[in-house]
């Protein structure tokens, strides 16, 4: 369900005291759930910070085959790291979502050419946007698109905010959506035993069509299973198979 726009960073949306990343552009769900922080390491908020739904907002609209844009709120990018954008037709996400990604990004996710952090505002504006396409052979209608981020530096987390969108256009079909790669879940309970190494842009197994390579970028495969063919696991129940190199589990002591 929609409701009018709203973003607040303290005392709702986002606590200042996380000085974290957080989805500014398209608008995120306004869900009282929605902070700057990671997912918990068990998946209890997975998926988009939610422990059970509630998730309200106004659908940004976007049309098939447009340039859309992405933009995030904070100054803690952890050196960086691999994004993907995805969506899934579901208004009210859940555990059983089906996340399918229409662009990777590999290295340089939310930021370019930082090392470290870029600050400690969480309230700041993030300097860098990202631009994606939306296919022109996907359904129509109302959606959710998901940014997740694999952060480069720091404990290995995974990170994910969505915003309600409304995808125009010619029709499309299930086929052409079905036809695209699960996003990758890693450093989380429902990844199975998939899992990120620090120091590492991951190199996404399976991008998609659309990927943005960031010069620079050190990368290196996620490790463990990873999902089907080393896809990533679009939803918390799919069935991992394993992946080509061993698993390597744990969080380490954070690193500013």
């Amino acid at each position: 369900m929609y409701f009018a726009k709203s973003f607040l960073v303290a005392g709702g949306l986002a606590s200042v005291s996380q000085a974290h990343m957080l989805l500014r552009t398209p608008a995120p769900y306004t869900s009282p759930q929605l902070q700057n922080g990671p997912l918990a390491p068990d998946g209890s908020n997975y998926p988009c910070q939610s422990t059970g739904g509630g998730f309200t907002g106004t659908a940004t609209t976007m049309a098939k085959g447009s340039t859309q844009k992405m933009g995030f709120t904070g100054q803690a990018v952890h050196s960086g790291g691999s994004c993907q954008i995805s969506i899934t037709y579901d208004e009210q996400p859940n555990k059983q979502s089906s996340f399918k990604v229409i662009h990777s990004i590999q290295g340089g996710c939310p930021a370019r050419n930082v090392n470290g952090n870029a600050g400690n505002d969480p309230a700041a504006a993030a300097p860098d946007e990202y631009e994606f396409t939306i296919p022109d052979d996907i359904p129509n209608g109302k959606a959710t698109l998901a940014w997740s981020w694999l952060n480069k530096g720091g404990n290995r987390e995974f990170y994910m905010n969505c915003a309600p969108i409304e995808i125009t256009g010619a029709e499309g079909s299930a086929s052409a959506l079905a036809a695209l790669p699960d996003m990758l879940i890693a450093n989380i309970a429902p990844g199975g035993t998939c899992a990120t190494t620090e120091g590492i842009d991951i190199e996404f197994p399976n991008p998609g069509k659309s990927v943005e390579t960031n010069p620079g970028a050190k990368l290196g495969p996620p490790t463990g299973q990873c999902g089907a063919s080393g896809a990533g696991s679009g939803n918390a129940s799919s069935n991992a198979q394993p992946a080509t190199t061993p698993a390597v589990r744990g969080r380490r002591p954070f690193r500013a």
